[in-house]
């Protein structure tokens, strides 16, 4: 009888997208994932995510790239978009000190050509993030972006700029004609065994709630055609569906979403917090 024990299973980690997001924020939350992430034999993306990541934070980089082109004074961009009471205000202020790094004094003290420099440097500099920020995700930051279930195409797509801008960063999906996806197929596929737990779950999450109406929409419609939009909504639960079967954890720092998505599927959750924040 053999007493050879065998290697412990790898260990395969499932990254929603705000750690991802967390990850490229500021130095001290990459820093503590960084150390979290090594514990892992490998680290995992779902196409999904890469969607998601172009929504927000490389669409915000677009949305303050347009603005200093179109106002050309750094003071009053930064200070309109970090100002206004908008959901992405906080992510807005971390493009501004952490990705771009243009820093200007007052608007009050400033004047108007040393604030029109500023512009253009920090808009020049967003011309290498916003394609990197994507080849950093796609690239890099995962061993693994899992793209063969959803084939989404969306996900695909890097960020483009044109003669002036960036073009449309998730254009509209049209089945047959920029869209060959197989979102509403996997949806039919897997969500029948799943939507008796996901409506369990829904009664606390508006996230799975909004997933849950998605998955009903193109169970109940067999011409169903998904918007990128639609997909976002479903956005944890696909990201899920693409990591089933692949990942043995999965790694959020949303707890309420990922806790009982994670027992769906079959994933150990690991909750991702950052204690020198919390000590503040």
């Amino acid at each position: 009888m053999s007493n050879v024990v065998p290697p412990p299973a790898p260990t395969r980690a499932l990254l929603d997208t705000t750690v991802q997001v967390d990850r490229v924020k500021t130095g001290a939350r990459k820093a503590h994932l960084d150390r979290l992430l090594a514990t892992f034999d490998w680290k995992l993306a779902a196409s999904m995510s890469v969607v998601e990541f172009k929504a927000t934070i490389i669409q915000e980089c677009i949305n303050i790239h347009n603005q200093l082109r179109l106002r050309g004074r750094l003071t009053a961009v930064r200070d309109a978009l970090i100002e206004k009471d908008h959901p992405q205000r906080a992510l807005r202020a971390h493009v501004f000190n952490n990705l771009i790094t243009v820093y200007a004094p007052s608007s009050f003290t400033i004047d108007d050509a040393q604030d029109a420099r500023l512009a253009e440097k920090a808009r020049i500099r967003l011309e290498r993030v916003i394609p990197g920020l994507y080849e950093w995700f796609v690239a890099k930051s995962v061993d693994s972006i899992l793209r063969d279930r959803l084939e989404c195409n969306r996900a695909n797509e890097p960020p483009r700029k044109k003669r002036a801008a960036f073009e449309t960063n998730l254009p509209i999906c049209r089945r047959g004609k920029n869209k060959s996806c197989r979102v509403e197929a996997v949806i039919r596929e897997a969500a029948p065994a799943l939507l008796p737990a996901l409506r369990t779950v829904a009664a606390s999450s508006e996230q799975v709630t909004r997933a849950v109406g998605v998955f009903d929409s193109v169970i109940a419609n067999a011409k169903s055609d998904l918007s990128h939009g639609d997909c976002r909504r479903a956005g944890d639960c696909l990201i899920a569906l693409e990591g089933q079967g692949s990942a043995t954890h999965a790694l959020s720092s949303n707890a309420r979403e990922w806790d009982p998505l994670s027992k769906l599927m079959g994933f150990s959750f690991v909750h991702v917090t950052y204690p020198e924040e919390k000590s503040r």
